[in-house]
């Protein structure tokens, strides 16, 4: 009984995920990219014209390129925008596994030493 439901259970998710990507190709694009011209906006940002957007993509764009200069987004809000985030983090880590090792190493000291019988006793 417990097959049944387990093999049931699989192909009720294998029918609603085949129902999902389904529906989700046949639903209309918010942006193609046909009207943005990537390179122009990369040369000039604060000129190109925003008036008729195709999508907010094109605006994210050209504020990541006013800002950061790069035109991919998540490059932009990952190295620029929380570069220093990311730094700092890499720094707590280090911190942590060096004190880690630290503590680690003076407990292997301690256990071998003669003075710990005469804590013992």
């Amino acid at each position: 009984m417990r097959k049944f439901f387990i093999y049931f259970s699989l192909a009720i998710f294998t029918i609603m995920g085949m129902y999902v990507m389904t529906t989700a190709s046949s639903l209309p694009r918010t942006y193609d990219g046909k009207n943005t011209n990537v390179y122009e906006l990369q040369r000039n940002p604060k000129d190109y014209s925003i008036e008729n957007p195709d999508g907010v993509a094109e605006v994210i764009i050209k504020e990541n390129l006013g800002r950061s200069r790069a035109v991919n987004a998540v490059t932009a809000v990952m190295f620029d925008f929380r570069g220093y985030d990311t730094l700092g983090e890499a720094f707590i880590f280090l911190t942590a596994i060096t004190g880690v090792i630290v503590i680690l190493r003076n407990e292997k000291k301690r256990e071998g030493s003669p003075d710990e019988e005469k804590h013992k006793g």
